[in-house]
């Protein structure tokens, strides 16, 4: 038997069966409480630090190998500061990239910071000679484990409550005071001021040199903005309470980007 529908009312119940269509999908897939509406969930392995160091997540994640010679520009990394790292003239390497004549630098860029083939050969010996005293500075400055507990302060005082765990945690949290003035653990150079990365609060980030960043997390108020050079023990922050009152400073140190045992890089407590 054909059922005839008068013209008007065909759009509408068109409409209504759509939306039952749609609201029997919905109900399987889309609205299920398992399955995020907007977003994926995100690996336990995820490290926003390192996603914002490499300038985006996947970055983070599978970073690409910068092959011997090159060098990845970090987030407030600056000409003159690459050379003096590698022991290179800024105008050599801005001539090597064909950088403009401002030498700005972009995040994640990939600078040559040794001389291209046509010309290593008649720079090989002092190329040679600038490796090896670099490779010295380098080994002495990581040969034995005062050397590298000499290099850092602590934050602040009070007990760690939370130690660094290898693959499990990315840092130590020190219990404080709420209120109490976050140093810089060594000099360096402020590349990230800001609430921008995700389970850090207001957030420092510190740069020591070309290996060394030192991270301090949950702040209630930040001292210095970024770019700003800081001293050994200088303020940068202010610590802030959760909602009980008890207040703490998350601390992380990463070298070559990858979080390492900041107590290995303190000075023990007595």
């Amino acid at each position: 038997m054909k059922i005839c529908l008068p013209r008007c009312a065909a759009p509408r119940v068109l409409k209504l069966l759509a939306w039952s269509l749609a609201g029997a999908l919905s109900g399987c897939s889309l609205l299920s409480p398992s399955t995020p509406l907007l977003e994926a969930p995100v690996s336990s392995s995820y490290d926003p630090i390192s996603a914002w160091t490499a300038g985006n997540a996947s970055a983070a994640l599978n970073p690409p190998t910068v092959p011997a010679g090159f060098y990845r520009v970090n987030p407030g990394d600056t000409l003159t500061a690459i050379a003096h790292d590698f022991g290179r003239d800024a105008s050599a390497i801005a001539q090597w990239n064909r950088l403009s004549a401002d030498g700005s630098l972009r995040a994640g860029q990939i600078l040559r910071v040794a001389p291209p083939a046509a010309t290593q050969n008649v720079a090989a010996a002092t190329d040679q000679r600038a490796a090896t005293t670099a490779d010295k500075h380098t080994d002495a400055a990581l040969t034995t484990a005062a050397d590298a507990k000499a290099r850092l302060a602590w934050p602040v005082s009070g007990a760690v409550t939370e130690p660094f765990v290898a693959g499990k945690t990315k840092g130590v949290t020190i219990a404080t005071r709420a209120g109490e003035q976050v140093k810089a653990a060594a000099s360096g150079r402020v590349v990230y001021a800001g609430g921008g990365i995700a389970g850090y609060g207001q957030l420092i980030i510190v740069k020591h040199d070309s290996h060394l960043l030192t991270a301090y997390g949950n702040n209630r108020a930040l001292l210095v903005k970024e770019g700003t050079p800081v001293k050994k023990g200088q303020a940068i922050a202010e610590v802030s309470a959760d909602a009980a009152g008890d207040a703490s400073v998350h601390f992380e140190v990463r070298k070559d980007g990858k979080p390492v045992d900041p107590l290995a890089y303190l000075p023990k407590r007595h």
